[in-house]
């Protein structure tokens, strides 16, 4: 491929990876400035994709993710065959709880969500499927963090450990622990933001190794044991469907369930 071909290429990309961030939809212009390229050859690439069927445009000119994308994207096997697996299991588990419910894979050193319910006190939650965070971030991305290949944890943990605004500064110490604490008790806790915790499992393929994570979203008041035994009933339910070894979907459950996190 030459440079000039590459360079299309992943202009292209920068411009479909703008548009995921907008649901809304954007511009022309406006994909131009965020995607940094030029208004004249978005102008071009944003055709091409919109003539593909990768885009769809309205009557004001506001383009967005097109259906065709969607098809193509629909057959990825890690998030789709996990999705059809996991979903009745999930609508039990919030019916169950009447609580958020979160269902998320790792891609490299980020964590990215392909499934959520929610209840109607997180309905702003901005956790929606394609959205991606850093591992040490969430209880979903520490459960996937803690059984990651030993040189990716030194990666992201030797890195910087930035944190969203509304979460509390870490150090690589205090994530190894935690870590460490995951892989001993089967579950993760984190805050998120000021009024509720997120608490995590992780979820077991054919090869017994940790493919998947669900968590719950409760309110910080609210003493998640009784929710932590949903939860891991659940995430041993998905994991027994996906075809993991009997010996790998079992959690014991923790002596001390307390409140907070």
């Amino acid at each position: 491929m030459t440079n000039e071909r590459r360079s299309v290429l992943h202009r292209a990309l920068r411009i479909l990876e703008t548009l995921k961030d907008a649901p809304n939809g954007l511009s022309l212009s406006d994909i131009s400035r965020r995607s940094g390229v030029p208004l004249t050859t978005a102008h071009r690439i944003v055709g091409e994709l919109h003539d593909w069927g990768a885009l769809e445009r309205d009557s004001v000119g506001v383009y967005r993710v097109g259906l065709r994308l969607w098809e193509v994207t629909s057959v990825t096997p890690r998030s789709v065959g996990l999705q059809r697996v996991a979903l009745p299991f999930m609508q039990d588990l919030f019916e169950t709880t009447h609580r958020g419910v979160h269902l998320a894979i790792r891609e490299k050193d980020q964590v990215v969500f392909v499934e959520r319910f929610l209840s109607p006190e997180t309905a702003t939650d901005r956790t929606r499927p394609g959205v991606r965070y850093e591992l040490h971030v969430t209880a979903i991305g520490l459960i996937l963090l803690a059984h990651a290949p030993l040189e990716l944890q030194n990666e992201v943990l030797t890195g910087p450990l930035t944190v969203p605004d509304w979460a509390p500064p870490v150090t690589e110490r205090e994530v190894r622990q935690k870590l460490a604490d995951i892989r001993r008790l089967g579950y993760a806790t984190t805050p998120v933001r000021q009024e509720y915790i997120s608490v995590a499992a992780p979820i077991y393929g054919q090869a017994g190794t940790v493919v998947a994570a669900l968590s719950v979203i409760l309110p910080n008041t609210e003493s998640y044991g009784p929710r932590l035994a949903h939860l891991q009933g659940t995430a041993r339910g998905i994991s027994r469907a996906l075809g993991a070894p009997q010996r790998r979907t079992g959690y014991a459950l923790p002596s001390d369930m307390r409140k907070g996190g």
